[in-house]
């Protein structure tokens, strides 16, 4: 995990974000699900708004104003883009999904194109998508 903020609870941030996609699976494990990668199917912006956890922990990086907001939000908006990139690398490290690039795929018999990369629950999809 890269950082240009020198982060005080680095290793607390990353072991939360890794809960964080322990329980994004287990919340479509087996079931028929397209996540796509450049449609904000993985956005950690979204997952943070119901992770109370990782949005208090983020804020032990920042000074905050009298009612507990950061005050730097340009700073914190930085952290959020790069924290973004190693959450998306993590859903795709993690095992649990099939990584399916962009590209031109058999699907049933016919040609289906996909212009994203896309993250499907592991196995789910895997014997209908063949790349051509």
């Amino acid at each position: 995990m890269k950082t240009t903020m020198n982060l005080v609870n680095k290793d607390k941030i990353q072991q939360i974000l890794k809960e964080m996609v322990d329980y994004a699976y287990e919340n479509i494990k087996g079931e028929e699900v397209l996540l796509c990668m450049e449609c904000c199917d993985v956005d950690l912006y979204v997952a943070a708004d119901s992770y109370e956890p990782f949005i208090e922990a983020l804020k032990e990086n920042f000074e905050l104003d009298d009612l507990g907001e950061i005050i730097d939000r340009e700073a914190y908006h930085l952290l959020m883009r790069e924290l973004d990139e190693y959450y998306v690398d993590l859903h795709v490290k993690s095992g649990y999904y099939d990584y399916f690039p962009a590209g031109v795929y058999e699907v049933n018999g016919r040609e289906e194109e996909s212009e994203t990369n896309i993250l499907a629950p592991k196995g789910v999809f895997l014997h209908l998508l063949k790349m051509r």
